[in-house]
């Protein structure tokens, strides 16, 4: 039922982003006067400080105007971006990418206004790209990338997020951890926090120091997994990653459940933290992906649980 749905929640979207994709492009927007009128218009051009649009949907004739001659220019939301952010709000990256780059092509007459649904289209595609995985794309586009029309606080402190990212792109270790540490300690979202501490992980990991990455990979976890699954269920792959290489745990698997086993050591404490990482991935990290085959042991070491309410002997 569920890929039932899923087909045709995709076709509708590819229709909807066809058939606005075949008509010539004009951008539906609200002129309002600085005296508090305002007039519904169909923008076919725009510059920085200019607009040509046209008063009805269906005119030939256009007009000039410059944008400071009006109080507000509000730009209404094209419908194949809107097909194309519902993908990507579905987590539909490689379908929403390319819907983005039709748009931000299509838009490309009024790339220079605010917030325009090009600069807007250029950035989702960036972002798909980066939880795609795509680093090499994701390095050509921002070279490309022109900011100036986008002035939403969160999307230009997520271009700035671009610049650790392509740290990991060249395994740049040692500035990734320069740049983390930097960020770590500003007032960011959740969902820009996990990325910021997944980042920290890596190059910690890459600067051989991989204790020092769970704590990272840790918050990269709980920051925000629900807005950050993909980076969520990767920094719970790393953690288990390091603890099925630490000697000190691989010791406290040998002596589990033996005499020789020690509650207070440190390969016990990772172990059963490894255990309880493996069973989270399990519940909600993994998101419907399945907990990899070489990490399935760890499920089978739990901390005894103690019941407080048992007599003493």
């Amino acid at each position: 039922m569920k890929s039932h749905f899923a087909a045709a929640f995709l076709a509708t979207t590819a229709a909807v982003v066809a058939q606005q994709a075949a008509q010539p492009f004009q951008l539906e927007a609200l002129l309002v006067e600085k005296e508090g009128a305002f007039q519904k218009v169909w923008i076919v051009a725009g510059t920085k400080t200019q607009i040509r649009y046209k008063e009805t949907e269906v005119a030939v004739d256009t007009k000039d105007a410059r944008i400071s001659d009006f109080g507000a220019v509000y730009l209404y939301e094209p419908k194949d971006y809107t097909a194309a952010l519902d993908l990507y709000q579905a987590r539909k990256y490689a379908e929403a990418k390319e819907a983005f780059a039709k748009v931000k092509d299509r838009s490309k007459s009024v790339a220079a206004l605010e917030n325009s649904p090009a600069v807007l289209a250029a950035f989702y595609e960036m972002e798909c790209m980066r939880r795609l995985g795509d680093l090499e794309g994701l390095s050509a586009a921002l070279g490309k990338f022109i900011k100036d029309p986008l002035t939403r606080e969160t999307q230009l402190r997520q271009l700035e997020l671009y610049v650790m990212w392509d740290a990991v792109r060249t395994k740049s270790w040692d500035r990734l951890e320069i740049l983390a540490k930097e960020r770590a300690g500003t007032k960011l979202p959740g969902d820009q926090r996990a990325q910021v501490a997944y980042l920290h992980g890596l190059a910690l990991e890459g600067l051989n120091r991989p204790e020092e990455a769970l704590g990272a990979y840790a918050i990269a976890m709980t920051a925000d997994a629900a807005a950050t699954e993909e980076l969520a269920r990767e920094a719970a792959i790393r953690t288990l990653a390091i603890h099925k290489a630490d000697a000190k745990v691989q010791q406290a698997i040998k002596v589990w459940g033996t005499k020789d086993e020690n509650k207070n050591s440190p390969g016990y404490s990772h172990l059963t933290e490894a255990g309880a990482v493996a069973s989270l991935f399990e519940l909600t990290l993994g998101a419907g992906k399945p907990l990899p085959d070489e990490y399935k042991s760890f499920l089978k070491y739990k901390p005894e649980v103690v019941d407080a309410a048992a007599p003493s002997s």
